[in-house]
């Protein structure tokens, strides 16, 4: 876990790509006036792109990156030591460059996509670690610092039951064509005397009450039974996650 929150090691494309300093970043950063400053921010434009985010121990850039800005600067390097002891200091200053580089924090809409997108994602893949590397990606193609790395595995367990829930419905509509339209109505609620829900009675009274639900069904949502099996039909498949 604290890997994800932290600098990991970087390569010579990388270091190159993310941490050389264009004209324009420069003047910017000078704004920042003390050394300290300078090199800090320097540090965070340059890892926002590169990561998505930005670890909270700036000075713990790896060295060559840290080295490479500095030179670049014509700083040195032990300036770094020290940077965003006061943290109002370093959240200020990557306020001001995310806003620089045309990034933003993520807020309720932005929530709102990474989440469909992430069940878009579950769909196809069910790998918890390659779906929190593709909404990283996300993030990063949409300009949005990465929430926390607790936030982020929430969303991607929250997408994976999401996906199971919809695959089972899916399953259920091939495989029973005939309740495509009143599938919710045959949820049985289970409540603690067994009374059945509405939608159940009713299609019961539709049926004549020929049958009741059979013993042995498969369980959905919490609170909720679906029939297992019907006259002549086949059991219903079993998921391993129960």
């Amino acid at each position: 876990m604290e890997g994800l929150r932290s600098f990991p090691t970087i390569g010579k494309d990388e270091l190159i790509r993310y941490f050389t300093l264009p004209p324009a970043d420069e003047a910017f950063l000078r704004k920042f006036r003390r050394a300290q400053n300078v090199l800090g921010a320097a540090v965070q434009l340059s890892t926002l792109p590169w990561l998505g985010f930005v670890p909270v121990e700036v000075p713990a850039a790896p060295p060559t990156a840290a080295g490479r800005l500095a030179r670049q600067l014509g700083l040195a390097v032990a300036d770094l030591a020290g940077y965003g002891e006061r943290e109002q200091t370093r959240t200020d200053h990557l306020k001001e460059i995310a806003g620089y580089l045309g990034w933003k924090p993520a807020k309720t809409i932005e929530h709102k996509e990474l989440d469909e997108f992430l069940l878009a994602r579950a769909m196809e893949h069910d790998s918890p670690s390659l779906l929190f590397r593709l909404g990283c990606e996300y993030l990063r193609s949409a300009k949005v610092i990465r929430p926390g790395v607790v936030s982020l595995l929430e969303k991607v367990a929250t997408a994976r039951e999401a996906a199971e829930r919809e695959t089972h419905a899916r399953v259920a509509h091939l495989l029973y064509p005939e309740w495509a339209q009143g599938l919710d109505g045959l949820l049985v609620v289970d409540l603690a005397g067994g009374r059945a829900g509405a939608g159940v009675a009713d299609e019961r009274g539709r049926r004549g009450r020929e049958a009741e639900v059979p013993a042995g069904t498969w369980r959905g949502r919490p609170g909720h039974v679906v029939p297992a099996r019907r006259a002549g039909a086949a059991t219903w498949p079993r998921s391993g996650a129960g």
